[in-house]
C-alpha cells in the first residue's frame, strides 16, 4: 500500500471539500454502489496509486460499497484501503481469465462468463470513478459515457487525476464531442471532492437523455 500520512488525516477534507460535503442527509443515500476502474499495471510505489487508495478510503468513509474489476494494479490498491477502512468490496473476475487471481480484498465476487455480463455490472453501478488506465479503462468509461447520453438514470461518471483534462479535450478535439457531450462527465484531481460529488449528486438528478447518432 502506498504510504501516506494517517487515514485520518488523508480523508480530513479541506474548506472546499468540507462545504461540498455539507449536504443534506435525505439526499445522500446510505446504500450507494461506486465503480473504480483504472490500470491493472499500476503498483505501488508509482505515485498514481495515491489517488487509488485515496477514492477507495473515501468510498469507504462514506458508508457506500466500492466495485472494481476485481484483480491487480489500481483496482487492488483501492479495494484493499477500501476494505481497511471498514468499506464493504466487490470484485467482478472473468471466468475465462483463467491466469489471473483476483485480489483478496474483495468481499463479494461476481463471476461473469462474457464481456458484455461484466460490463452490465458497472453500468448498474451508482457512479463509475475512472482513475489512470489504458485501452480497457478508457473502452470501459467510454460505454458508460454513452448511457449518459441516453440513459436518464445511467451511473455518473467521474474522470479523477490530472491526466484526464488532456486526454477528454483532445478527443473533443479529433472526434465527434462536442460540449454538451463533456457536459455530461466530472473531471476532479482530488479525491476528496470526488467523493463530495457523488454525495451531492445523490439520488440522480433528472436529465434529458435520448439517442443521439
Amino acid at each position: 500500500m502506498v504510504t501516506s500520512s494517517s487515514p485520518a488525516e488523508r480523508l480530513s477534507p479541506g474548506p472546499e471539500a468540507r462545504a461540498a460535503l455539507a449536504v443534506d442527509s435525505e439526499a445522500t443515500p446510505a446504500e450507494l454502489t461506486v465503480a473504480v476502474i483504472g490500470s491493472a499495471r499500476l503498483s505501488p510505489p508509482d505515485p498514481r496509486c495515491m489517488l487509488a487508495e485515496q477514492i477507495g478510503e473515501g468510498i469507504a468513509a462514506m458508508g457506500w460499497t466500492i466495485m472494481t474489476g476485481g484483480y491487480g494494479g489500481l483496482m487492488a490498491v483501492a479495494s484493499r484501503a477500501a476494505a481497511e477502512a471498514g468499506g464493504k468490496v466487490i470484485g467482478l473476475p472473468m471466468t475465462g481469465w483463467t491466469e489471473l487471481q483476483p485480489n483478496e480484498s474483495s468481499h463479494e465476487l461476481r463471476w461473469s462468463d462474457t464481456y458484455p455480463e461484466r460490463l452490465a455490472h458497472l453500468l448498474a453501478a451508482d457512479a463509475v470513478v475512472v482513475l489512470d488506465g489504458g485501452i480497457g479503462t478508457l473502452s470501459e468509461a467510454a460505454v458508460v459515457w454513452a448511457a449518459l447520453q441516453t440513459e436518464p438514470g445511467a451511473a455518473d461518471l467521474i474522470f479523477l487525476g490530472a491526466g484526464w483534462a488532456p486526454v477528454l479535450a483532445s478527443l473533443a478535439t479529433h472526434l465527434v464531442i462536442n460540449e454538451r457531450d463533456l457536459a455530461l462527465v466530472t473531471i476532479c484531481t482530488d479525491a476528496q471532492l470526488a467523493v463530495a460529488h457523488i454525495s451531492q449528486n445523490r439520488p440522480r438528478r433528472h436529465r434529458t437523455a435520448s439517442p443521439r447518432g
